[in-house]
C-alpha cells in the first residue's frame, strides 16, 4: 500500500468494526497508520459496528459494502483469509464475496474487481495459533517482496499507532510458524477461489473463536447459508 501510495495509485481501507479492547482509540489508532502509509483520509471508511457483532449486521455490512465498491471501482481488493481465526474476520470475506457477487449479476462479471486474502492466525495444524500462514489450499500463494524499511515501518505501525494493540501484537511477531508484522519472505496473499463453502470449517477440529468467543462455527454457516440462500 505504500508503495503504491508513493506512486500517486488510488487507494482505500475500510473497517467494519470499531474494535475489541480499547475500541474507542482503535479509530485514531487506525488513521495514524494510513497516514504513514499514505492513504488520504477521505479514502478511510469506518462503519463502527461493535466488535465480535459482524454476524448480527451481514445483510446491512454486504449492502453498504456493495455501495462503497460501486463508488470506487476497485481493480483489487483484499480481505482477511478465510481461517476460523476471529468470526468478524471471516465474516468479513463472506460480505465482501456477497458484495461483489451482487455486483457482477448487476453489471456483468468483468465489472467484479480481482478478490485476494491474507492470513492472519488460525489454529490449523497448530497447538496454539499459526500466524501469518494459510491453510495450505491448491490455491498459488503469491508474495509481495518485503525490504528492510517496509518490515521497520510495519514495527513501527504497532510501536507508534497501535499502542493499545502492544500486547497483543508484539507476541504474536515472535511466534514459530511465520511472524504476522514482519514477513522476511514478504507478504503473503491468494487469490479466494471461487465457489467456496462457507459452510464447511476452514479446517478440522476447534477454530481459534472457539476458545476465546461465544461463537461457534454452526453460528457462522447457519448465517452464511441464510444469506447466500444455500
Amino acid at each position: 500500500m505504500r508503495r503504491m501510495a508513493a506512486a500517486h495509485l488510488p487507494l482505500a481501507a475500510a473497517w467494519l468494526t470499531r474494535g475489541g479492547l480499547h475500541g474507542d482509540r482503535r479509530e485514531a489508532e487506525s488513521r495514524c497508520a494510513m497516514r504513514l502509509i499514505g492513504v488520504e483520509p477521505r479514502n478511510q471508511f469506518f462503519f463502527r459496528l461493535p466488535d465480535g457483532k459482524v454476524l448480527d449486521f451481514m445483510d446491512e455490512i454486504v449492502a453498504r459494502l456493495g455501495r462503497l465498491v460501486s463508488e470506487l471501482r476497485p481493480a483489487s481488493v483484499f480481505v482477511p483469509a478465510f481461517e476460523g481465526g476471529h468470526p468478524d474476520h471471516d465474516a468479513a470475506q463472506l460480505a465482501m464475496v456477497l458484495s461483489l457477487s451482487h455486483q457482477s449479476s448487476g453489471a456483468g462479471a468483468d465489472a467484479a474487481p480481482a478478490l485476494f486474502e491474507f492470513p492472519l492466525y488460525s489454529r490449523a495444524g497448530a497447538r496454539i495459533l499459526k500466524v501469518g500462514q494459510f491453510i495450505p489450499a491448491t490455491t498459488p500463494v503469491e508474495r509481495t517482496p518485503m525490504k528492510l524499511s517496509d518490515r521497520l515501518l510495519k514495527r513501527k505501525l504497532v510501536v507508534g499507532c497501535f499502542r493499545s494493540q502492544r500486547s497483543l501484537l508484539w507476541p504474536l511477531t515472535g511466534i514459530r510458524g511465520g511472524p504476522m508484522m514482519v514477513h522476511v519472505q514478504g507478504e503473503p496473499y491468494r487469490r479466494v477461489p471461487r465457489g467456496r463453502d462457507y459452510a464447511i470449517r476452514p479446517h478440522p477440529g476447534r477454530l481459534a473463536y472457539e476458545f476465546y468467543t461465544a461463537w461457534r462455527f454452526g453460528d457462522f454457516a447457519e448465517v452464511a447459508a441464510r444469506i447466500t440462500g444455500s
